[in-house]
């Protein structure tokens, strides 16, 4: 698959150029203990009560929208995210600026397409701005679908107005390769460290964006 080649670059945020511990721990600890605190119960209780309604929602729209959970666990959610403590977490992928810096050097489009609220997206870009690298700033929320869904990919390609078939799609999430795959698109570049059969889609495995450098 010749990279450079291509004019469009689709690139997902976390776990792609930022890493995903403060996602990661504000979710899975940080929210719960919150909740434990608030409703005067034990962290373990939290932590069970909370998960299982994560898991419930998981890859639906419900997962990524903070407004939903401020409402549901009446916490703000925005809010909390915000603490130094938790913003001290957000951190950039080493490598993953200059990559996005050569693609730029280079004419490429770049869009940042990603499942991340809005508001969660301008929390991180208050740390990292990361909108000068990019055309465009997507929000799946916005589009009223998420990036496990195909109606999103059709959505997106009208919005930005581009030709899928000029366009590489940088992802670290196995089910958003497969859809917009299904929506036409067919160049892959997918950030694991585990490899994944793909079948007969077109896909580069890189363990990180900063291993691309040497391709382009």
């Amino acid at each position: 698959m010749e990279i450079t080649d291509s004019k469009y670059y689709l690139i997902d945020l976390d776990g792609v150029i930022l890493d995903t511990s403060y996602d990661n721990y504000f979710w899975q600890e940080y929210v719960p203990l919150v909740y434990a605190q608030k409703n005067s119960i034990s962290k373990k209780d939290a932590v069970s009560f909370t998960h299982s309604l994560f898991n419930y929602k998981k890859r639906s729209k419900d997962w990524y929208d903070i407004d939903y959970w401020s409402n549901i666990l009446d916490i703000d959610i925005s809010e909390e995210k915000k603490k130094k403590e938790n913003m001290l977490l957000i951190r950039i992928i080493e490598g993953s600026l200059e990559v996005l810096t050569k693609l730029r050097s280079l004419n490429k489009k770049l869009f940042l397409v990603t499942n991340a609220h809005r508001k969660t997206l301008d929390i991180k870009l208050s740390k990292y701005d990361l909108s000068e690298y990019f055309d465009q700033l997507v929000c799946s929320h916005e589009l009223g679908y998420i990036k496990e869904d195909i109606q999103f990919w059709h959505l997106l390609r009208n919005k930005l107005g581009i030709d899928y078939s000029n366009s590489v799609l940088i992802e670290d999430t196995f089910e958003n390769i497969t859809s917009a795959h299904n929506a036409g698109l067919n160049k892959f570049i997918y950030i694991s460290n585990t490899d994944r059969n793909f079948g007969k889609i077109e896909t580069l495995r890189l363990r990180s964006l900063a291993d691309l450098a040497s391709s382009i």
